[in-house]
């Protein structure tokens, strides 16, 4: 992962953007957790902490064994030395918390930095209030120790500086993990979405291939339409005994429904007893023309299949659209409706346009949000790389 080395690798940041595949940004960030460089900065400081610790040991050691001159006022020094014993007590609790934290994480590194200021804190209210005295007795003793606390001061401020860049890095990627998260989710719902559409699109096609095939089919009946109801009605009266009546019936109600085996013989029957119909001359040549026709190129067999086909293709694409759909409820209704009206479908389409439309706005403005996250991570830009098959809107 050539990107990876290039963040970590410490290589000088170029000028265009780096890309950043959505799917690998966790383990981007826990990479970049661990090579934050943290751990290194905390032991440069408490190296410095513990330089400090040791002089002011040696400047704690130095004012207990500090004399007092031999002129001092006895009221001075009777309150100068126990002055003393309680600068002393406190600045060795000070000292004792000096001692850094064996963890160097960042919890651990905040607990230490919040005992330190507390501990600082009562150690120069303590000094304070004694320090009048004790410095009128050891003033350089005094001298020193100020300046180990004002040392200490500033290793605290470097100290909060480093906890509070860490923490900062440690929200930004956990906002980030999230917004990752909700991203790559927002991305497969506009992808199902756009299925869908594409789905209900081709659905509607396929409706209107279907009406089609059903115009056809009633085309190719209407000449006969005239000669089927006689004979039904001579077969129903037994003036002819018929052995395609059932067929012949439904080639005139439901001509669809008619197998393939049994059109070519209901049709030769029907052709058959033209002659005794009682059709004129020139209508009964027509019908015949067109009973050859059908017969020769299997014109009803090859329409009823088409219909056939657009029906199994209907009700395939439907059921991929339940399947494809999140909101299997709504959308059986949208399919409930859409059976009975075009117009229904054409809603159900617009309303999926309009889900796609505004969860593609909510897609953008999270990719944006988090490529300025990982800008903040990383120190340079970062482009999102939304693969595989999109990009940015």
């Amino acid at each position: 992962m050539k990107w990876l080395r290039n963040f970590l690798g410490g290589k000088k940041a170029e000028e265009e953007a780096a890309i950043l595949p959505l799917a690998e940004i966790n383990s981007w960030l826990e990479e970049r957790g661990k090579e934050s460089g943290f751990a290194e900065r905390l032991n440069e400081i408490y190296g410095r902490m513990d330089d400090v610790a040791k002089v002011l040991s040696k400047d704690i050691s130095a004012l207990a064994m500090a004399s007092a001159d031999d002129g001092t006022p006895p009221k001075l020094l009777r309150a100068g030395l126990a002055a003393r014993g309680e600068v002393l007590k406190q600045l060795a609790t000070l000292s004792e918390k000096l001692m850094p934290p064996k963890k160097k994480d960042p919890d651990s590194a905040f607990q230490h930095h919040w005992t330190l200021v507390k501990g600082l804190e009562r150690t120069v209210t303590t000094f304070g209030r004694a320090q009048r005295y004790v410095a009128a007795l050891f003033p350089r003793n005094i001298e020193s120790i100020n300046t180990d606390l004002a040392q200490i001061s500033r290793l605290l401020v470097d100290l909060e500086g480093e906890i509070g860049k860490k923490r900062r890095v440690a929200e930004e990627s956990w906002y980030s993990r999230e917004l990752a998260e909700r991203l790559q989710k927002e991305l497969s719902a506009i992808d199902e979405l756009k299925k869908k559409a594409r789905l209900k699109r081709s659905l509607e096609k396929k409706k209107q291939d279907q009406s089609m095939a059903e115009d056809e089919l009633a085309d190719l009946i209407a000449p006969l339409t005239k000669a089927l109801a006689r004979i039904m009605k001579q077969g129903s009266s037994d003036r002819i005994n018929l052995r395609h009546k059932n067929v012949l019936e439904q080639l005139l109600v439901s001509p669809s429904q008619v197998l393939d085996k049994d059109i070519a013989g209901s049709l030769e029957e029907l052709r058959s007893h033209l002659a005794t119909l009682g059709l004129k001359d020139k209508k009964k040549e027509k019908i015949l023309d067109h009973i050859d026709l059908l017969i020769k190129r299997r014109s009803l067999e090859n329409a009823r299949a088409r219909q056939a086909n657009m029906e199994k293709e209907i009700l395939d694409l439907e059921s991929q659209i339940k399947e494809s759909s999140r909101e299997g409820h709504r959308l059986k209704e949208e399919m409930s409706q859409a059976r009975k009206s075009n117009k229904s479908l054409d809603a159900a389409l617009d309303q999926a346009e309009k889900d796609l439309a505004s969860l593609e706005g909510k897609a953008a403005s999270d990719e944006l949000e988090l490529e300025e996250r990982l800008n903040r991570i990383a120190g340079r830009p970062i482009k999102l790389d939304l693969s595989p098959g999109r990009k940015c809107w």
